[in-house]
C-alpha cells in the first residue's frame, strides 16, 4: 500500500472512530440471561466494543408500575452486566423519554400523561408529572448501571408535538414552534442528567433535529449537553443526509456517532435476515464517511438490531438468526480493506463456524454453522425456505384453477388436477409441522416461552391453519367420484 494509500486509510479509520457498539432490543423475543453468557465473548470476538440496551418494559422500574411480565429482575440485570463488564464491553443503556413510549402511555395508569388522547405514543412535555416520571425512569436505570459512561434518552419520531392543551398554552405563551418546544425537553432531559450525573455522556437519536435551521439549534447550545446518534438504515443514506445537514451538525456537535442497522429494517414481518442489505447499508455509510473524512469525525459507530418497528409491532428477524449478518458488518467495520468483499465474507464464515459463505449462498437453510443461537438460524430458515415453496405452489395453475375456496365448498373438482395441486403441498404441511418443533425446541435455550408463542402464533399458525384446510379438502374432493350438472348451488 502506498503512502497516499495509508494516509487515506487513516483519515477514514479517525473518521470511523472507535466504537462498534451492538444495539439489543429488547422491546420483544427478550433473552434469557444465559444466552448473553455466550452472545457478549461472541460479539467481542466480532470486533464489538459495545452493547447499546434498549429495556423498555424489561427493566425492573420500581417507582411507576410499567414493568411487563417479562421483565428482569435487579438480580437479572446484575448479572448481564457482569457479563458485559467479563467481555469488556462499554454498556450503554437506552430510555425513550418522549416518543416510543407506548409500553407505558397505553397504559390505563399513564394515558393521562399522553401528548394526543387517541395515540399512545408521545408523552406530553409540559405537564411537571411527565417530567417527574422520566426523571424517575433515568434516575433508576443509572442507579442499576453505576459507572456508565453513556446513556443514550431516544428522542426519535416523535409524530405527536404541540398538540394537547398544556403543550399549545406553552407555546403560545413562549411564542414558540413545536420544534422549539422539542428542544425544550430535549435540554430538559439532558440538563438534568448533566447536572445530577456530570460524568454522564447523553446520545440521542437525531432525526427530530435533522430538519431544525442552523440558527433555532444554536439558540439551545445542545452541543455541549448531548452527542446526536445520526442514523439511517438505507442502501443509499447520502440520499437523506445530505451535505447541509453536515455542514449544520459540524458546527453544533463536538461528538456525534452513526448508526447502521444489522437487522431488523428491511421489514416489519421478517423471519430471515438480508445479509446483503444490511451490508450494502454499512458500505454506504463508510463511502460517506471517507467522502467527508476531513471533517467529520464519529466517537464510533452503532450497529442497530430492531426486535419491533414499535411496540405494538410483530416480532421481525430474531437476534440468533441475524449473527451472521451482525459479523460480516462488525468485521467489515473494523476492516483496513473494504473492498475485498469475498474476503471479508469468508472471515465472518469462519468466525461463525459456517461450512459455507452465508452471504454467498442462496439458501440459508443449507448452510451449517455453530455461532450462539445457530441452531434456530438453520430452523427459520429453512422454514422460510418451505414457506417459499408454498408459494410457488399457491401460484402454479392447479391450485389457481382447480383447489380454489369454490371448489372446496362445493366439492367439485377434477381429481387429477387436485393431486397435482396438493401431493406436495400435504408433504409441506408435514415439513411445517415438524420444523415448528425444531423452532420451539432451539428457542427454549434462548427465548422464555411467551417468545415461542407469539412468533408462532404470527408467522407458522395462519400457514398450518391454511395448509390444514387445503389437506382436508384434498380428501373430500378425492373422495367424491361423481358430479352434478352445473350451475352449482
Amino acid at each position: 500500500m502506498n503512502s497516499f494509500t495509508d494516509k487515506s486509510a487513516n483519515k477514514l479509520k479517525e473518521a470511523l472512530g472507535s466504537h462498534r457498539i451492538v444495539h439489543l432490543d429488547l422491546k420483544g423475543a427478550v433473552p434469557k440471561v444465559s444466552y448473553f453468557s455466550q452472545l457478549f465473548p461472541f460479539i467481542r470476538k466480532l470486533g464489538g466494543t459495545g452493547i447499546l440496551i434498549e429495556y423498555e418494559d424489561t427493566f425492573p422500574y420500581l417507582s411507576a408500575d410499567i414493568a411487563g411480565g417479562h421483565a428482569y429482575s435487579k438480580n437479572d440485570i446484575e448479572e448481564i452486566l457482569r457479563y458485559a463488564n467479563e467481555s469488556q464491553l462499554t454498556v450503554i443503556p437506552l430510555i425513550q423519554t418522549f416518543g416510543h413510549l407506548e409500553f407505558a402511555l397505553k397504559l390505563e395508569t399513564y394515558k393521562h400523561l399522553r401528548e394526543s388522547k387517541k395515540y399512545p405514543q408521545a408523552i406530553c412535555p409540559s405537564k411537571n408529572e411527565s417530567l417527574k416520571f422520566l426523571y424517575n425512569m433515568i434516575d433508576e436505570v443509572i442507579d442499576l448501571h453505576k459507572g456508565i459512561e453513556y446513556l443514550h434518552i431516544g428522542c426519535d419520531e416523535v409524530y405527536q408535538l404541540g398538540l394537547c392543551q398544556d403543550c399549545q398554552t406553552k407555546l403560545l405563551a413562549e411564542s414558540w414552534s413545536p420544534q422549539e418546544l422539542f428542544l425544550d425537553h430535549l435540554s430538559r432531559m439532558a440538563k438534568y442528567i448533566k447536572q445530577k450525573y456530570p460524568s454522564v455522556n447523553v446520545l440521542v437519536w437525531d432525526d427530530e433535529l435533522r430538519n431544525i435551521p442552523l440558527e433555532v439549534l444554536t439558540t439551545w447550545k445542545l452541543g455541549h449537553i448531548v452527542e446526536p446518534v445520526v442514523w439511517k438504515y438505507t442502501g443509499d443514506v447520502e440520499a437523506d443526509l445530505h451535505e447541509g445537514i453536515w455542514r449544520k451538525y459540524t458546527k453544533l456537535f463536538p461528538r456525534m456517532w452513526f448508526a447502521t442497522a444489522f437487522k431488523g429494517a428491511k421489514s416489519p414481518d421478517a423471519i430471515t435476515n438480508s445479509i446483503s442489505l444490511y451490508l450494502e447499508n454499512h458500505r454506504s455509510w463508510v463511502k460517506l464517511i471517507k467522502k467527508y473524512s476531513q471533517t467529520l469525525k464519529f466517537q464510533g459507530g452503532i450497529l442497530t438490531g430492531w426486535q419491533r418497528y414499535d411496540h405494538f409491532a410483530v416480532l421481525c428477524e430474531l437476534l440468533p438468526v441475524s449473527i451472521p449478518s451482525l459479523a460480516v458488518n462488525l468485521i467489515y467495520l473494523g476492516s483496513d480493506s473494504k473492498s475485498d468483499l469475498v474476503e471479508l465474507t469468508s472471515i465472518a464464515q469462519t468466525m461463525c463456524r459456517c461450512d459455507s459463505n452465508p452471504v454467498l449462498t442462496l439458501n440459508n437453510y443449507l448452510v451449517h454453522c455453530v455461532f450462539p443461537g445457530s441452531r434456530l438460524f438453520h430452523a427459520i430458515s429453512h422454514l422460510s425456505q418451505v414457506f417459499e415453496q408454498i408459494d410457488i405452489l399457491k401460484k402454479s395453475s392447479p391450485y389457481k384453477g382447480w383447489l380454489t375456496l369454490y371448489n372446496r365448498n362445493h366439492s367439485f373438482s377434477a381429481p387429477s388436477h387436485v393431486e397435482e395441486a396438493s401431493n406436495e403441498l400435504v408433504s409441506l404441511y408435514s415439513d411445517v409441522l415438524s420444523l415448528e418443533r425444531d423452532i420451539e425446541e432451539a428457542m427454549d435455550s434462548i427465548y422464555k416461552a411467551d417468545t415461542f408463542v407469539e412468533w408462532s402464533s404470527t408467522y407458522i399458525q395462519p400457514v398450518k391453519d391454511e395448509l390444514r384446510a387445503v389437506v382436508q379438502a384434498r380428501d373430500r374432493l378425492l373422495a367424491v367420484d361423481s358430479w352434478p350438472k352445473r350451475p352449482l348451488e
